[in-house]
């Protein structure tokens, strides 16, 4: 599997990652209605405390939607089982969706279980680079330059899709995040609490 993205060790603290993470997060989120994004809250439930890294809460319709944000700054790809906890937290605390974001990779079970149980992965990785992809040996097929308007870092969004893995790169306003959270979001007529 290639994935066109590589590896960010970013240079700076878990807490100044996440909080990065969460601000690249409301550029994205211009123009839902409402938009609420907390850092470091922690949620108490009857079966126990949550610290989540990131809550981005939204109305559609008159109706709040909540997802929660973990963000993993980790030198090693993301397994399933990463994934797989925070599908737990979400049904835990109640939220519609979550986002996992992380500067490594994430293995190509992780995404197929973050695409089926409404979660959005993202790599954060440096902007202003030129990534190339192969189709065959020395054969580029596509060259993309990762400009984010000035900005050091973006986020690159990974799915599972019946054609593979694609990856949608989030560049100021570019819609897709905005998108994953909202989708569905006027079939459902369940409220966050």
């Amino acid at each position: 599997m290639f994935v066109p993205t590589k590896e960010c060790f970013c240079n700076m603290s878990p807490t100044d990652f996440e909080k990065y993470s969460l601000y690249l997060l409301k550029q994205q989120t211009q123009g839902l209605e409402n938009v609420k994004i907390e850092h470091n809250v922690i949620v108490e439930k009857s079966d126990g405390s949550y610290q989540i890294d990131g809550i981005v809460s939204f109305d559609v319709m008159g109706v709040r939607y909540t997802t929660i944000v973990e963000c993993k700054r980790y030198k090693n790809t993301i397994s399933r089982e990463k994934v797989q906890i925070l599908y737990d937290k979400i049904r835990a605390i109640g939220a519609q969706k979550g986002i996992l974001i992380s500067t490594s990779g994430f293995q190509s079970g992780a995404i197929k279980y973050a695409s089926e149980h409404g979660i959005a992965l993202i790599q954060i990785t440096e902007a202003d680079t030129i990534f190339e992809s192969r189709g065959q040996l020395n054969v580029i097929q596509n060259s993309l330059n990762l400009y984010n308007g000035g900005i050091p870092y973006i986020g690159v969004m990974q799915e599972s899709k019946d054609i593979g893995i694609t990856c949608k790169y989030l560049r100021m306003n570019s819609g897709y995040l905005k998108e994953f959270l909202s989708a569905d979001c006027a079939k459902s007529n369940t409220a966050c609490y």
